[in-house]
């Protein structure tokens, strides 16, 4: 454990679904922009992919072409920014981590799968502007996550190397990425994902709540 109590040296959050409470928005907005463009997609569905950028998702999910697809995504995150953005609260706990994190002077890094203006937004709305050293979108790194290059990226603006770091994620997506970077920490948070199905995908640690996180990250009982 390191002089500040927490046993990393620095931390990577995802932010949607992680600190943020939006899945039910991004949900409700994904299947109200697909279905506007003819694809009668299901919520189950959806939550089957859930985790790359949408261009990705819909290629996976339906076999569009990435250029197909791109007008779907111009469109979704139109309405995201329109009408569900503005309904972005945090999670349960969320404040609480955060806090504890500063108070430890522990550098923190954002890296979510949204482009980063939009990531930008959501942090600024949340008031978390001066939480994070560096915000990364799906757009800044050579690759978005699960590939390794948004969080080599994080780790380079907070001057950590990976076996002083973790990453807080609730996807495969995040659990991807922080086992390329050959992080010491891949956190888990159970939700859309639940514990079995993180630790198959990379996890080396899984909670359910944002308290329990903390205690992780600080190595409390």
């Amino acid at each position: 454990m390191s002089a500040t109590g927490c046993r990393y040296r620095a931390v990577i959050f995802d932010l949607d679904g992680t600190l943020a409470d939006t899945e039910p928005l991004v949900i409700g907005c994904m299947l109200e922009t697909i279905r506007a463009a003819g694809h009668p997609v299901t919520e189950a569905q959806l939550l089957r992919y859930i985790g790359p950028p949408l261009p990705v998702m819909l290629n996976r999910m339906l076999g569009l072409s990435l250029d197909a697809a791109q007008p779907i995504y111009l469109d979704y995150l139109e309405r995201y920014r329109r009408d569900y953005m503005p309904r972005t609260t945090p999670l349960p706990g969320a404040e609480a981590l955060l806090d504890a994190l500063r108070e430890a002077e522990v550098p923190l890094a954002l890296v979510t799968n949204k482009r980063e203006d939009a990531g930008r937004q959501t942090v600024e709305l949340l008031g978390w502007s001066e939480r994070f050293t560096v915000i990364i979108g799906a757009d800044t790194a050579e690759a978005p996550k699960p590939d390794a290059a948004p969080i080599l990226l994080a780790l380079d603006a907070l001057n950590a190397a990976p076996d002083q770091a973790a990453i807080v994620g609730d996807t495969e997506s995040d659990m991807g990425a922080g086992r390329a970077a050959k992080l010491a920490g891949v956190i888990g948070l159970v939700g859309v994902r639940d514990a079995d199905y993180l630790r198959n995908h990379g996890a080396t640690d899984t909670a359910v709540g944002l308290g329990e996180i903390q205690r992780l990250l600080f190595g409390e009982p």
